[in-house]
């Protein structure tokens, strides 16, 4: 047996594709598709064997926490329990993009899928084809690099298949993705903000008092 590769033009990508992707998700499966810088894999937030499915696939501790995908900022306020104005400030600024936040876990997502402290880290998109893909699915979608824990993130569809193979459901190929770096992470589930990875988009700028621990973890 082997994986359903569907090809799609990234910046207008195909709907039968796109929903095929979506209904794979929607029944509990793992994909693959191409992000704003890499390729990663997806499934529900919801489902928490899917998740835990992901973690299998990459070798990954499964008590980690991941990052989910969201259509649109408004989503936050239903799987947030507190937004604070830091955290909204970021949201108008750097939404949709490449920065990804940690907040305080509604109850709606599932106890076994969420961060240390009942926390849940979320990110709007700016690629077109994520974009389509997550307003189709309707909720959060995790996304987690293609790539076994600790190996170098898969940048193209060929690499995942060579990795993963047909233990995915499916497959979107949109060609080669140019890399670069990761999504800034903050943590704003706490009363002051943390800085915990840099990234792709500086928001220091916006963050007013906050704690850096990028710096010790560099130290």
């Amino acid at each position: 047996m082997t994986v359903d590769l569907l090809r799609v033009d990234p910046e207008n990508p195909d709907d039968q594709a796109l929903l095929a992707a979506a209904e794979a998700v929607l029944r509990g499966g793992v994909i693959a598709f191409p992000t704003d810088t890499l390729y990663g894999l997806g499934c529900s937030l919801f489902d928490v064997s899917a998740v835990e499915m992901v973690a299998r696939l990459k070798r990954r501790d499964p008590s980690l926490a991941v990052i989910s995908l969201i259509p649109e900022a408004r989503q936050v306020y239903g799987l947030a329990v507190d937004v604070s104005p830091q955290a909204e400030t970021l949201m108008r600024e750097y939404w949709p993009g490449p920065l990804s936040m940690i907040f305080k876990a509604a109850p709606i997502v599932p106890p076994r899928v969420r961060g240390a402290g009942g926390t849940v880290a979320l990110r709007v998109p700016r690629d077109a084809l994520c974009h389509k893909l997550l307003a189709l699915i309707g909720g959060p979608v995790v996304s987690s690099s293609a790539n076994l824990s600790g190996q170098r993130p898969a940048e193209s569809a060929e690499e995942v298949v060579q990795i993963f193979g047909n233990q995915l459901d499916l497959v979107l190929d949109g060609g080669p993705r140019p890399g670069g770096l990761p999504s800034t992470l903050v943590d704003v589930s706490v009363p002051r903000p943390r800085l915990l990875r840099r990234g792709a988009v500086d928001v220091i700028g916006a963050l007013g008092e906050f704690e850096d621990l990028t710096a010790e973890r560099a130290g």
